[in-house]
């Protein structure tokens, strides 16, 4: 399997995984945690391409710190830690949490957004 597919594939476990405290610990109200993005447009998913490959980066840094964490208060700290960073990369591509999460929602229903977006990802420098 090559790099980019793994690095897509650790982004979709992220979005199952890591993830799931990374919105609540941003989430303003209802609805902040995830916006309902059915069809992306080229430019959401080229920053969302952008974003998944730095979000992949997070996770291949913090996943060795989670599995040596020696009980569960200290996993949840390297949750907490990756999360916030996993944000601050989202964020700084100009994207929000909650636009991210909409587009990784629309991409796990719609096989054909997912071999878009993993086109795209394939394409990032």
């Amino acid at each position: 399997m090559n790099q980019l597919m793994k690095a897509f594939m650790a982004a979709s476990v992220i979005a199952l995984g890591l993830a799931g405290p990374m919105t609540a610990v941003r989430a303003a109200g209802p609805g902040a945690a995830y916006e309902a993005i059915d069809q992306p447009t080229d430019e959401q998913l080229q920053r969302y391409a952008i974003a998944v490959r730095a979000v992949s980066g997070v996770v291949a840094e913090y996943q060795p710190r989670l599995e040596s964490a020696q009980d569960k208060n200290a996993k949840q700290a390297v949750r907490v830690e990756a999360d916030q960073k996993m944000v601050d990369r989202v964020e700084s591509g100009g994207m929000s949490v909650a636009e991210y999460n909409g587009i990784s929602h629309a991409v796990r229903k719609d096989p054909e957004l997912r071999k878009k977006v993993e086109r795209l990802v394939g394409q990032q420098p």
